[in-house]
């Protein structure tokens, strides 16, 4: 069936040379739009499957101000844009387009971004659905369950997080014939770590004797809804919640359980337009689930002494808890389920690896394997059959069939580090298995399917990389279905003590020292620095100062001396320089006893590689970046 697809545009020629295009490929154009208006009109009107959208518009409203529309309304639509302005780009990535053409663009380019995005937008609807079912699941498991009612939020707390993220979540139960009212509350402290606020706590907040309630009394909604999101009118009855815990956003849904007992989750986030019509339908479609579970306890009666944080250790490699760091590991636990491809960015050092392998501990794949890929790190000419396998013959040397690492990961995860850094032969290879889910072995001519699920990394910044024609556009657009940023540790400063804390009690434990805390200087000293190498220089950095210290004192630069900031600098990069060169050091003269060992005995260095269980060929890079020469282990 042949998708329907809206122009809006202004520009006479472009629209018709569009329309032109899109009619000879097989699409069906239920018309052009010069204003937002009059696409509003021909949606109701002809429901089209996606949307050419024009940034600069007729009438009052931008292309920006119909994608909002668009997008509470889960319609797909492409930009089209002549502007290049910063400002007005960044503008239109909040709106979550599906794809975006500046003109003049090419058919190609028009056809394969339309494309992308139907894939993307069915990718999305069966996330949907599939949320959908996942929370009514997760719902029905917890009446399986022999629960007070104060275990019963404190689960429904934790379970709606994922659905519905939050920085604090208020359950309001009202009982209109007996005047009863209940108001309680979870606060968001880390992650899947909430902090209970009841009656009492609430007053100790106030400074208060008689406040007790988040919101004035016997304030209910008829229907969800949600406030804060670019509208005129905020509700006055959650005052007390957006002063006191400085909420920009609320989704209020209410569910009436009988003509007298009534109970109001109000969602409250510190971000700006956080909630949408997805959020709505979401509950909407769980309201039955919720209706049973709440109608098995006695919600106005219920008490609630000894309330305790919730705590989960889902993310127990996970430490910190700034709100970039929470937002990234909620996309990882709301992700995980799925089998949705996820693209995972950041600079090196902020831990994309282990957010990789969260993804798969989470998932339904947790039982299967892990397979690692590092991109940058396999020689171009080896890395199709590393990744594909071959057969026996296929090429001078290869006198077995060998697995690829997707075929090894078959029923379990790949994860593709540095994937900015395939050849564009690999990455048309890769979309290959991304659309078909076969591989192609080298020398082979058999398609073989695999039940794998993608997770890629970068460092670089991939729309750049797709601008500049080093990375194809449809890979990108295929990889970014799920995107996750790692926040850098610069961005992220008060987490720098708890992090230094982990690997103090790392080191000492494996140095066998007994280190009393870090140095105020120091700490300071590290909050003052960028930390270019993210944790991973941190980690270092610690590793060495442990080392350095005697055992018998908190952890300085130097026990004893004073530093400052510049001279931390100067220390760090030292520190590391120390410590890289000496773990080379280490390598190289290991690598030479080996040598030693097998020379005259076995041939060249296919022996070394054998007992180093690593390829001969990695065996010779690493004796050219160590700098060895035959004279270091010739007899």
């Amino acid at each position: 069936m042949s998708s329907k697809v809206l122009i809006v545009e202004d520009e006479f020629i472009v629209a018709n040379d569009l329309q032109l295009i899109l009619k000879h490929a097989g699409y069906i154009v239920t018309g052009i739009a010069v204003s937002a208006e009059e696409a509003l009109e021909n949606i109701t009107k002809n429901k089209p499957d996606l949307i050419l959208l024009d940034i600069f518009l007729e009438g009052e409203q931008s292309g920006i101000d119909l994608a909002k529309k668009l997008k509470t309304e889960n319609i797909a639509f492409v930009y089209l844009s002549a502007n290049s302005n910063q400002t007005i780009l960044e503008e239109a990535k909040k709106t979550d387009p599906y794809g975006f053409l500046v003109k003049p663009f090419r058919e190609k380019d028009l056809l394969v971004t339309l494309e992308i995005a139907s894939y993307r937008h069915k990718n999305s609807i069966e996330s949907r659905l599939k949320q959908e079912t996942l929370l009514q699941e997760k719902l029905s498991a917890i009446s399986f369950q022999t629960l007070s009612d104060e275990q019963y939020f404190q689960e429904t707390a934790r379970l709606l997080q994922a659905f519905i993220p939050y920085d604090l979540i208020v359950f309001e139960t009202k009982q209109i014939d007996l005047n009863k009212q209940k108001s309680e509350a979870y606060m968001r402290i880390g992650f899947d770590e909430y902090q209970y606020i009841g009656e009492k706590e609430l007053k100790n907040i106030t400074n208060s004797n008689t406040n007790s309630s988040f919101t004035e009394s016997y304030y209910l909604e008829n229907e969800t809804v949600i406030y804060g999101n670019d509208s005129e009118y905020f509700n006055p009855n959650l005052s007390f919640i957006k002063d006191h815990f400085k909420a920009a956003s609320f989704l209020v849904f209410p569910i009436l359980l009988n003509n007298e007992l009534t109970i109001q989750f109000i969602f409250c986030n510190q971000k700006k337009n956080h909630y949408s019509q997805y959020h709505i339908d979401l509950l909407t479609s769980a309201k039955k689930d919720f209706s049973d579970l709440l109608n098995q306890h006695k919600l106005i009666e219920s008490k609630t002494e000894n309330h305790k944080e919730i705590v989960s250790n889902r993310f127990t490699d996970s430490i910190g808890k700034h709100p970039l760091l929470l937002d990234a590991l909620d996309l990882i636990a709301q992700v995980a389920p799925y089998n949705t491809s996820v693209l995972i960015l950041g600079e090196s050092g902020t831990g994309k690896e282990k957010a990789a392998q969260s993804i798969h501990n989470l998932s339904t794949r947790k039982n299967g394997p892990f397979i690692k890929v590092n991109c940058a790190a396999i020689s171009p000419t080896l890395i199709e059959s590393e990744l594909f396998g071959y057969e026996k013959g296929a090429f001078t040397g290869a006198i077995e069939s060998r697995k690829g690492k997707f075929e090894l990961a078959d029923g379990g995860t790949i994860f593709l580090d540095e994937i900015g850094e395939l050849s564009n032969e690999m990455q048309i290879r890769l979309l290959r298995v991304l659309q078909e889910k076969e591989i192609d072995s080298v020398g082979g001519n058999i398609a073989r399917k695999v039940d794998i699920r993608i997770v890629a990394a970068t460092n670089r910044n991939l729309e750049k990389e797709v601008a500049e024609g080093n990375f194809r556009m449809d890979l990108y657009y295929r990889l970014n279905v799920f995107p996750i940023t790692m926040p850098a540790l610069r961005e992220r400063k008060t987490d720098i003590p708890e992090l230094a804390a982990y690997f103090i009690e790392k080191f000492s434990k494996e140095f066998s020292k007994k280190i009393n805390g870090i140095n105020s200087n120091m700490l300071q000293q590290m909050n003052e620095y960028d930390w270019p190498g993210n944790i991973r220089e941190l980690e270092n950095f610690i590793e060495r100062s442990v080392i350095l210290n005697n055992g018998k004192s908190e952890l300085d630069f130097k026990p004893n001396s004073p530093s400052n900031s510049e001279t931390f600098k100067t220390e760090n990069v030292q520190n590391l320089d120390d410590v890289k060169n000496a773990q080379q050091q280490i390598e190289r003269d290991y690598i030479i006893s080996i040598l030693k060992k097998v020379n005259g005995r076995i041939r060249g260095t296919s022996g070394a590689a054998s007992i180093l269980n690593i390829k001969p060929t990695t065996l010779e890079s690493k004796m050219s970046k160590l700098a060895i020469k035959k004279d270091d282990y010739a007899n």
